[in-house]
């Protein structure tokens, strides 16, 4: 859509979709919650839980990408607002003694329908926004994406004091994957893309893209890291409310979209790159030698983290889809499927914690992702001719 005009009919249904995107992202900081809820010996079997969220990424989101070719994105949409309400019944329906496999149940169904709602919603954006600024607008579904997760330790702090429970968030969350299905279920949208099958060969062939393959292994890095962040943060200080880092984190996210919304207009959208994945990896580094102090120093250098990774994944999204133009469908599920990197965070990192026994080491991990995604800027903006 090369028009400057956005018909917001469609245009805040897509985004709502953004807003229950988030919920997948809960489970890292959820993690350390239901932890609490059992023996320390179920620890290494819990930190697997953000696995089964992400393992569908893996495992989906190209065979999704040809679904939604044949179906469809809306009815992709829908099918995955479906899976992720019920995802998110399983455990609480179970009680405050819920067991183990069914919080892996719920997540993983969580999980999967999460894939078809990336899968679908990404490029259903992407077709709406005007070309010229198809990373603003990703951008912005960036916004209503983080707000989900900004609003998730309030929430959980208020149903606690409330109700006495943190797992009432799952039912709120529930609900809300309920009202933004049936938004988009009565919103006409225009299928921008050919309605034909693509199998996985279709799909992995645009891998010798070397754009699309650059993207593909950033976006993997960007989730990686970011779910580091998460299941880290509450680790890094000492305070009556550890979670509050996680808000401090995803509030700066939410900044940092609002300011790339309006820089990406006026500046290269890999340039911006570039500069926010130096800060990033400073910010690292200065957080891994600052563990121990002040916990607001950590707070703040967290907090600025946020702001820096803000605009990842709407970067290499457009830069992805705009190299394989026609093929779009294809390329979202190739960047839905390194999502599923972030399977891999917790449990490294948590090795990694438990053999040095300091949760700061764990950002070695998270440095490493950043280094990449800062050569993998600067190789797309060379290879753009951008400076």
């Amino acid at each position: 859509m090369s028009e400057y005009a956005v018909d917001k009919r469609q245009l805040f249904p897509v985004l709502a979709g953004f807003f229950v995107m988030g919920f997948c992202d809960m489970i890292a900081p959820i993690t350390n919650l239901v932890a609490a809820d059992f023996p320390d010996e179920y620890a290494g079997a819990v930190s697997f839980l953000p696995t089964m969220v992400f393992l569908w990424f893996l495992l989906l989101s190209v065979p999704m990408a040809g679904m939604m070719n044949r179906i469809g994105r809306k009815n992709t949409a829908m099918a995955g607002y479906i899976l992720t309400m019920a995802g998110l019944v399983v455990p609480y329906t179970a009680g405050a003694d819920c067991p183990l496999w069914r919080y892996f149940a719920g997540f993983g169904l969580l999980g999967i329908g999460n894939t078809a709602i990336q899968v679908a919603v990404n490029p259903m954006l992407a077709a709406i926004a005007p070309a010229e600024k198809m990373t603003s607008y990703l951008t912005v579904g960036q916004i209503f994406r983080n707000t989900s997760l900004l609003l998730l330790a309030p929430l959980v702090a208020w149903l606690t004091a409330e109700f006495g429970s943190w797992r009432y968030i799952m039912p709120v969350y529930a609900g809300i994957t309920v009202v933004c299905g049936i938004w988009l279920n009565h919103t006409r949208m225009d299928e921008y893309s050919a309605q034909s099958s693509a199998g996985f060969g279709e799909c992995f062939r645009l891998l010798g893209n070397r754009t699309v393959a650059v993207c593909t292994a950033g976006v993997a890095c960007f989730i990686a890291g970011d779910v580091g962040v998460g299941y880290l943060s509450a680790q890094l200080v000492q305070t009556d409310n550890p979670i509050l880092i996680t808000t401090g984190y995803y509030a700066c996210r939410i900044v940092g979209t609002i300011a790339g919304a309006v820089v990406l207009t006026r500046i290269s959208d890999l340039k911006y790159l570039t500069w926010n994945m130096a800060a990033a990896i400073a910010l690292c580094a200065g957080v891994f030698f600052t563990a121990g102090c002040a916990p607001w120093v950590v707070f703040l250098q967290v907090g600025l983290m946020g702001f820096t990774m803000a605009c990842i994944f709407a970067t290499l999204f457009a830069s992805a889809t705009k190299a394989a133009p026609g093929r779009e469908n294809e390329a979202s599920g190739l960047m839905i499927l390194a999502i599923s990197a972030g399977a891999l965070s917790a449990p490294i990192i948590g090795v990694v914690v438990r053999t040095v026994g300091e949760a700061r080491w764990g950002l070695v991990f998270v440095a490493a992702c950043l280094c990449y995604i800062l050569w993998a800027s600067r190789s797309l903006a060379r290879k753009n001719g951008a400076r």
